[in-house]
């Protein structure tokens, strides 16, 4: 393989190479592809410019095998730990990919994509243009500290703002469980019963009336939003408002979607709080307030003052 001519064709048509991943086959074919032109390019040592063209095209391959991934967990076409006993399904290891590889690749799927090309766009904006700012490692380190609002419960604890709290409680009244939460969030959000990271929310019933503020990390934030659809299709939860990043492109988001009723997508970034930071935190991306029962009129007329209310 001439690693020269491959490089300089994709210098030229990256955006295009991209768009011919269509599965996670070609995904890793094109992956190793690049990878050995990385190694000629370090071997060589050509100009940062190439060579971070060439990480960046490594990361983006990455994101993408790890939306294939996902999607195709979602499907039921990859086996996860729920469907290990199923025949049909493939493995991970059948494309090639160990654990490390999928979770990385899932992690820097997740990070959302206003947030994703900013710190792209930064990178190739550093000063000289020096080799090694865009890596692998850095992507992850961005996905685990700058890309998203951390769970409820934790190191790093981000919690409502106690407006929005004030608001759900005047449409439902009163908030019987909030399953992701922590005795801090809980002093403001004032449920009869919440859940925490030790007592593992996603292993109870939710029952009546729910506020919810999930992790946002995955694979936690899929799991949360599957458990919400379950608890109101069996009947457990009557009524629940759920706080949530606008993350419309994912499967998760749009399950929820489509079982709510109304949804506000609040103007701005809601400034979290954590008791023991000074400051509030705005994550990078907004934010939506979904809604879920009988009286969306109510919510709408409550939520309007955040931003727009869509109905579904």
């Amino acid at each position: 393989m001439d690693n020269g001519v491959n490089a300089l064709q994709l210098r030229d048509n990256a955006k295009y190479q991209l768009e011919q991943i269509k599965n996670i086959e070609s995904g890793i074919d094109y992956l190793n592809k690049v990878k050995a032109i990385e190694t000629w390019a370090k071997a060589e040592k050509k100009d940062a410019e190439l060579q971070n063209m060439i990480a960046e095209q490594k990361i983006r391959t990455q994101r993408i095998l790890g939306k294939l991934i996902q999607e195709g967990q979602e499907k039921g076409e990859i086996k996860t730990q729920a469907t290990a006993k199923s025949s049909v399904r493939k493995e991970l290891d059948d494309f090639g990919i160990n654990k490390k590889q999928s979770s990385t690749f899932q992690k820097i799927a997740d990070i959302p994509e206003e947030s994703f090309e900013e710190f792209i766009s930064e990178k190739k904006q550093a000063v000289d243009n020096a080799v090694s700012e865009l890596t692998t490692t850095g992507i992850l380190h961005y996905a685990n500290t700058g890309a998203h609002v951390s769970n409820n419960s934790g190191d790093n604890e981000w919690y409502t703002p106690e407006k929005y709290i004030i608001s759900v409680r005047t449409v439902m009244g009163e908030i019987n469980i909030d399953p992701a939460s922590s005795s801090e969030a809980n002093k403001i959000v004032n449920a009869n019963e919440y859940f925490t990271i030790e007592n593992d929310g996603l292993t109870k019933e939710w029952n009546g009336k729910i506020f919810m503020n999930p992790p946002y990390a995955q694979p936690f934030i899929k799991l949360f939003s599957e458990k919400l659809v379950s608890e109101i299709e069996i009947g457990n939860c009557k009524e629940a408002i759920v706080l949530v990043n606008n993350a419309t492109d994912t499967g998760w988001f749009q399950n929820m979607a489509l079982k709510s009723k109304s949804i506000c997508f609040i103007r701005g970034r809601i400034k979290f709080w954590a008791p023991d930071k000074e400051q509030k935190s705005a994550p990078l991306q907004g934010q939506v307030m979904l809604y879920f029962g009988e009286n969306e009129k109510m919510f709408n007329e409550e939520f309007i003052k955040y931003g727009f209310i869509a109905n579904i």
